[in-house]
């Protein structure tokens, strides 16, 4: 059976992002398609406030929602990046790096909406209301710094909902995606 998946990049994240993680998916026998046509899907960090209200998906798997309550987002913004500035990506040629930031501008102004969603909602988990009787996984990166290392409390108020803690940052899934894969179901 053919599981369509369904990626939704974050904030300053988009199909320049995702490239590698899509391509991952695909060398495991999953189908990329869009939210309208998955069976699964994964939204990232700020993408977790916008999940389609009708969908097929019936599991979802929300890579760090940038919730942190009492934690300014600018704050958090700037620890990522200094963080950020330590991984291999940052040392490899300037080329790459000036792509980087090519493509973080260019997404972070073609999606306006996801600006006003993470400042007004980076303190919330009103998402996973709209989830229920949905099979929802939430990963937290390690070394996130935009989520809260503490988002697993809230979250167990939520039974039908699973969390999983992974080694790595905020955005590894582009280009560490295998563990991310690995969470995946295999049928459905």
């Amino acid at each position: 059976m053919i599981i369509n998946v369904a990626v939704m990049p974050g904030w300053a994240g988009g199909k320049w992002h995702t490239r590698q993680f899509e391509a991952g998916l695909q060398a495991a026998g999953y189908t990329v398609t869009d939210v309208l046509h998955a069976d699964v899907i994964i939204a990232h960090s700020t993408a977790c406030y916008d999940l389609p209200a009708k969908t097929p998906a019936q599991f979802f798997v929300l890579i760090d929602p940038p919730y942190w309550p009492g934690k300014s987002l600018l704050t958090r913004i700037l620890e990522k990046k200094k963080y950020d500035a330590k991984l291999p990506k940052y040392q490899a040629p300037l080329r790459l790096k000036v792509q980087d930031f090519f493509w973080n501008v260019v997404y972070t102004f073609s999606k306006p909406k996801y600006t006003q969603l993470a400042f007004q909602h980076h303190g919330q988990l009103n998402f996973l209301q709209n989830l229920k009787n949905k099979h929802v996984g939430i990963i937290h990166n390690e070394q996130d710094y935009l989520c809260s290392p503490g988002i697993e409390v809230p979250i167990a108020s939520y039974p039908d909902v699973k969390f999983v803690r992974l080694p790595g940052g905020h955005d590894d899934y582009y280009t560490n995606p295998q563990p991310y894969i690995d969470l995946l179901p295999k049928t459905l």
